[in-house]
């Protein structure tokens, strides 16, 4: 009885541990839901009847929703969830959704795992319905909540401009009572401190946290160093928080140059974001490992080729032993060396004429 009851702990402990650590993305009409251990964690909406695909609502671990709400906003009712969207590209304000952007596809690249990966395809409709820009982003969501966003701009067929804007890029709406005009805090990872003194600086990460129904939580938004310039953040004191690369003149108050993205049609832009939510404030969080993580995961993969010298040194190791005996018999056709799996063709002559000899004597 005791083995038995073993072998169940056993059993029960394996699948403990299977289930563990585990992202799983299930697709339900334009939805597609997220859960993390068999919890629900957030809903990816694409339907048509948006004016662009969003994360929401989106929970924390013990599964408090830390995204506002979307009925009777007090305020920017284009702030949904965690989106992208930007102001001003080739003049169409996307940003305040006045401008469509269209989810043209959606790929579940693996629906179980640490990550689970979502691949997105949103178009950015111009005035006349086609597409200014396309928009592939590959989702990477992780056990501990980090989102990271792979985000690769193609531009259509007329030339693209990103204007110098702050109405961008990346990010997310913090719900009522997280927000710093309430009762919560912004730092960044030099440990500078509020909106007012993080707002449009360029920093590795900067972090939004506060309470809701007695426990903190907390937000942290992440920039790469592999994107082709550091990115600023437009974080209020209101709950608004996002992160882009658009916006040199805009964030510092006009006092650098305005810096539009231009692409030539067909051309690519690609740009890398972090999104980690956790419960407790910054130290608590552990939000500077979830950086490592996130340059981790997200850094460029090199893919790695066999020096050609060593290529060529084991041919000619493989071919000089053939070499030597093509050279010792001559006479033997080149052809018939070439059909035989054993160049050495001699010794098989010398075998055929025994095997003649052999079947004349039967």
């Amino acid at each position: 009885m005791k083995i038995v009851f073993s072998i169940i702990c056993l059993f029960v402990g394996f699948s403990t541990v299977a289930h563990a650590d585990t992202v799983e993305l299930k697709k339900q009409g334009s939805k597609i839901n997220v859960s993390i251990d068999g919890k629900l964690f957030a809903t990816y909406n694409t339907s048509d009847d948006l004016p662009k695909p969003f994360f929401s609502p989106v929970r924390a671990a013990d599964g408090t929703i830390i995204t506002r709400s979307l009925v009777d906003p007090e305020d920017h009712p284009h702030h949904k969830g965690i989106w992208v969207a930007v102001d001003e590209v080739n003049e169409v304000d996307f940003w305040a959704e006045k401008g469509k952007i269209k989810n043209s596809g959606v790929k579940i690249v693996r629906a179980k795992g640490n990550p689970a990966i979502l691949k997105v395809t949103n178009q950015w409709l111009g005035e006349d319905d086609k597409p200014i820009v396309t928009e592939n982003t590959v989702i990477s969501i992780y056990a501990n909540r980090l989102m990271t966003y792979n985000i690769t701009f193609k531009a259509g067929a007329k030339p693209v401009v990103f204007e110098d804007t702050k109405e961008g890029l990346f990010g997310i709406r913090l719900p009522n009572g997280m927000r710093e005009k309430e009762n919560g805090s912004v730092e960044n990872n030099k440990g500078v401190k509020g909106t007012k003194d993080t707002w449009g600086k360029p920093t590795e990460w900067i972090d939004y946290y506060g309470p809701l129904n007695g426990k903190v939580y907390g937000v942290t938004l992440m920039d790469s160093p592999e994107n082709y310039k550091k990115s600023r953040y437009h974080v209020r004191n209101y709950g608004l928080f996002t992160i882009s690369p658009f916006g040199d003149h805009a964030y510092t108050n006009k006092k650098q140059p305005a810096d539009p993205k231009h692409l030539k049609p067909g051309q690519k832009l690609n740009l890398k974001y972090g999104l980690y939510i956790h419960s407790g404030n910054t130290k608590q969080g552990k939000v500077a490992d979830a950086y490592k993580q996130f340059l981790n995961v997200s850094k460029k993969k090199v893919a790695q080729k066999k020096p050609l010298k060593q290529q060529t040194k084991a041919k000619k190791v493989a071919a000089a032993p053939y070499e030597e005996k093509s050279k010792a018999l001559e006479p033997i056709p080149a052809s018939a060396a070439a059909a035989s799996d054993d160049c050495n063709c001699a010794p098989v002559r010398r075998r055929r004429g025994l095997f003649r000899r052999f079947r004349g004597r039967r």
